[in-house]
């Protein structure tokens, strides 16, 4: 991870965990892809990713390209 001037590392509390677990059954996701899913929603953040997993979330994703325009 790399970690500069104006970067934030965003954390679930572990007493949140559950959360996880619940976006990786309901959404079919990988541990990591529910464990970012779970902070965009907490924080409601927007997905930017190349990964083609979000998509089948609620909150869907966008790619580097879109955020770039």
């Amino acid at each position: 991870m790399i970690r500069g001037k104006g970067m934030n590392i965003i954390k679930i509390p572990a007493d949140e965990l559950e959360s996880v677990l619940w976006a990786s059954e309901k959404f079919n996701l990988g541990f990591d892809d529910a464990y970012q899913y779970m902070v965009a929603a907490k924080y409601d953040l927007a997905m930017v990713s190349f990964d083609g997993d979000f998509d089948r979330t609620d909150r869907g994703r966008k790619t580097p390209a879109q955020i770039l325009k």
